[in-house]
């Protein structure tokens, strides 16, 4: 049987500044500018995988998370069939913490500047229009 590999995608914006929160990659992991991204892990829901990954990379301990409506599938590069389920996450803390395993930097880009240049994978860029219209 073929099960899934369930990961989540956290969209984080800050509420004063009208701004997302990218992640750069490090080397190993593709450089590049992404979202919170991470896996479930066993006997997890993913709303609880969501609030853990953003708190592990960021240390943002945001006050409010939306599971949006909107996931993925996909075969990743390690041979695994992925489900991932996007979230928003709301917060004012502007400084982060990035997790040094995973990234080596972070920025907050103005929503009214953000392309989809900016990301790595289009779909952080399709997470991050769907969280938009979760602000509106």
């Amino acid at each position: 049987m073929n099960t899934r590999h369930k990961k989540v995608q956290v969209v984080t914006v800050h509420n004063d500044l009208k701004a997302i929160l990218l992640l750069e990659m490090k080397e190993d992991r593709g450089f590049g500018w992404q979202n919170v991204t991470g896996s479930v892990e066993p006997e997890e829901d993913i709303f609880t995988a969501a609030k853990r990954e953003l708190l592990e990379e960021t240390s943002i301990n945001a006050a409010e998370i939306i599971q949006l409506d909107q996931k993925f599938e996909f075969h990743d590069r390690w041979n695994k069939d992925v489900t991932e389920y996007c979230f928003l996450a709301k917060t004012n803390q502007k400084e982060v913490i990035i997790s040094p395993q995973e990234h080596q930097g972070y920025k907050w880009v103005s929503f009214d500047q953000i392309t989809k240049k900016d990301f790595k994978y289009e779909s952080n860029f399709i997470a991050f229009q769907k969280a938009l219209e979760c602000l509106d």
